[in-house]
């Protein structure tokens, strides 16, 4: 399963979601919910966060800054599961954390969906090189060849 590609979604009035059929065939419909990194929603299809949170699990310690790390992350979470027309509702701490009110980016990221809001989105590609030598230096970057 590898997910690429994103859309642009709304959320409805009653603050559902649905994720683009290419995604939900490969997740089905029960997803894991966590804050992710730089302001976005990581969806998770629900069996494959036994693994996730066994990482998490592993790296819990004595450390009381490691346990708050976790527990930020474990309290915001949630597990949700879509309706027959695919839609689940976006928690609003979720929404919050992610600054979505209306307008969603909903981006493949290989083994999860992250969820963005349309404005965020907007300015990360703004800040982002997207010519053809940006490419080439992201691959040189994620090769080693620094």
């Amino acid at each position: 399963m590898f997910l690429l590609g994103n859309f642009q979604h709304q959320l409805d009035d009653k603050n559902r979601i649905r994720l683009p059929a290419k995604f939900r065939a490969d997740l089905g419909d029960k997803y894991i919910l966590m804050p992710g990194t730089g302001g976005c929603i990581y969806v998770y299809k629900a069996d494959e966060t036994q693994k996730i949170l066994a990482t998490l699990n592993d790296m819990q310690s004595m450390d009381p800054v490691k346990e708050e790390w976790i527990r930020s992350l474990v309290s915001e979470g949630c597990s949700v599961e879509a309706d027959s027309q695919g839609r689940f509702v976006l928690p609003s701490n979720l929404q919050e954390i992610a600054g979505i009110n209306k307008d969603v980016r909903v981006v493949g990221s290989i083994s999860k969906v992250e969820l963005w809001s349309e404005e965020r989105w907007q300015q990360r590609l703004a800040k982002t090189d997207r010519s053809a030598s940006g490419f080439d230096a992201i691959y040189k970057n994620l090769s080693g060849n620094q």
